[in-house]
Order: C-alpha cells, then sequence, then structure tokens
C-alpha cells in the first residue's frame, strides 16, 4: 500500500541551530532533550523502522526563527534534490508582517515547484491582521491553507472560512486537543464535529502525542475513531508528526496504533487514508 506522510519535519541543529530555538527551549523545560536534534531523511528512516516504507511527503516549516522560513524553504528543496525525496513544502509567513511583506514571502516561496501552502502556527488568530492577506492569497493561487486551530478558536476560523469557499483546507494535529481531561476532551469532540459538519475540509491524524504523552493502540483508539467516524475516510490523512510526536514514544508505536484502528476500514477506505487523500489535496 502506498504511503503519504502528511505531517512531518526534517531538521538540521547541527548547522542550522537558529531556526530551532524555540524546540530546544521547550525539549529543555518538559525535559524531553531528544526531541532537540537533528532528524534528516536517514533519521526518519531509521525511526520508521525497516518495515514501514513511505513513498512521499509534505514537509512542514518547523523554523522559529522570524523569517528563517525563507531559508529553510531552499534548504528543503536542497535536501529533497539530494536524497531523491518525492516531497512538498507547506510554508509559512511572519504574521506580525505588514500585508506586502506578507505576500512578498508568499510569493518567493512559491518559487520553488516544491511548495504546496502554508501555515501559521503562533499568532494567528482567524481576526489577526495578518489572516486576511495569507487566506486571499493561498485561495487565489489554489495552495492549501494548514489549519492550526484548537479547539477554543474553531467557531471563529469556521466563521472566517465561510469567506472562502474555494480554499483547499486541512485541519492540522486532528484538531489539537489541549488535554486529556472529561471538559478537555468534551471541547475537542464539539470543535471537530463544528469542523466535520460545517467545513468540507480535511484533517491530518496527527499530532495527538503531544496531547497524550502516549503512542499506544489503547490511548489513540478513541480519539482515532472519533475523529475518522465524524469526518469520514475522504477527509483524513496520515501524519506522524515526527519527530515531535516523539514526545509520547516512537514512531513504531504510532504506526502500530494507526494500523490497528484502520485495518478494520475497507481496503479502499485505508489506501485513501495512508496516501490516496494526500495525493489528491497536496498534489503528489
Amino acid at each position: 500500500m502506498r504511503v503519504i506522510d502528511a505531517h512531518m519535519h526534517l531538521m538540521d541543529v547541527t548547522n542550522h541551530d537558529d531556526w530551532y530555538l524555540t524546540l530546544r527551549e521547550l525539549a529543555e523545560a518538559i525535559g524531553a532533550l531528544h526531541l532537540y536534534g537533528d532528524f534528516m531523511p536517514p533519521d526518519y528512516l531509521r525511526h520508521a523502522g525497516p518495515d514501514f516504507r513511505v513513498d512521499a511527503f509534505v514537509h512542514v516549516s518547523a523554523s522559529f526563527k522570524p523569517r528563517g522560513y525563507l531559508d529553510e524553504a531552499e534548504w528543503i528543496d536542497d535536501i529533497a534534490d539530494r536524497y531523491g525525496l518525492d516531497l512538498v513544502h507547506i510554508g509559512t509567513v511572519e504574521p506580525s508582517m505588514e500585508r506586502a511583506g506578507i505576500i512578498a514571502d508568499l510569493e518567493r516561496q512559491a518559487r520553488s515547484p516544491r511548495f504546496r501552502g502554508a501555515r501559521v502556527l503562533n499568532d494567528f488568530a482567524p481576526d489577526s491582521a495578518a489572516a486576511t492577506p495569507v487566506l486571499d492569497w493561498l485561495s487565489e493561487r489554489g495552495f492549501v491553507f494548514d489549519l492550526t486551530a484548537q479547539p477554543a478558536l474553531m467557531k471563529a476560523w469556521l466563521t472566517k472560512l465561510e469567506d472562502y469557499p474555494d480554499l483547499s483546507v486541512v485541519l492540522e494535529h486532528t484538531g489539537w486537543p489541549t488535554g486529556t481531561d472529561d471538559r478537555s476532551r468534551a471541547g475537542w469532540k464539539a470543535a471537530i464535529e463544528a469542523y466535520a459538519a460545517v467545513s468540507t475540509g480535511a484533517c491530518k491524524i496527527s499530532g495527538l502525542g503531544m496531547t497524550t504523552l502516549g503512542l499506544s493502540e489503547a490511548g489513540l483508539r478513541p480519539w482515532l475513531e472519533h475523529a475518522i467516524t465524524v469526518l469520514g475516510w475522504d477527509r483524513v490523512l496520515f501524519g506522524s508528526n515526527m519527530p515531535i510526536d516523539r514526545i509520547g514514544g516512537t514512531y513504531t508505536e504510532l504506526i502500530a496504533a494507526l494500523k490497528a484502528v484502520t485495518g478494520e476500514a475497507a481496503p479502499e477506505d485505508q489506501q485513501k487514508f495512508w496516501a490516496g487523500n494526500a495525493e489528491r489535496l497536496y498534489r503528489l
């Protein structure tokens, strides 16, 4: 079965330490120093294990240095060429810039044939000054908007996206639940159900390790089953979020959990999850 990882990060802290200082601070703060280190294509393959072959990749910008994403995008092109990867890239922008600067940076990243869209991780609410120029530009040019929306902001984002009916939207990290307690779980369920009902966008089944702090089948199954049930197989994509999801466990644990849950579906639905939907949305 063909596999596309729709959300992964490559990192070279040895040569570009200043791109990842925020990640280093996080790793130190939570006592997870293994998160901060080089994660190059050979590292990805080693963590995936010999029995799990990934055919193509959607790389998502991982640089936290202000405007470091411009150099990172060129670096990713070089890495993809050097290692012969079938890879596309989701870029970003600095949301504090004026509209002209935002557009200029998007245009510069879009020079690469691997560019497929953008996500803005921080300081990017639907009512922020940067939201409209980013969404306008992506919509007009047919690129993907990778949406990072935790449950509290989902309603506002859905209202904002009503103005962009033709924009291709992919929700990141399974709607990014904020906790595993009953209240947080209920808030996430309401948000993901609203997204499924109001939006036509897809969702990356990724990033749950950041919330559950574990990647076992038992821990992930309730989240996976609910998201897949409300969204349907045409709207869910596999994303590893490696190396960040190593906060919760190993890549092989994640794959075992995902295979256990998705393996109960029809073969054609499994293929949509593991590759087909990503092929369509990210033009791979």
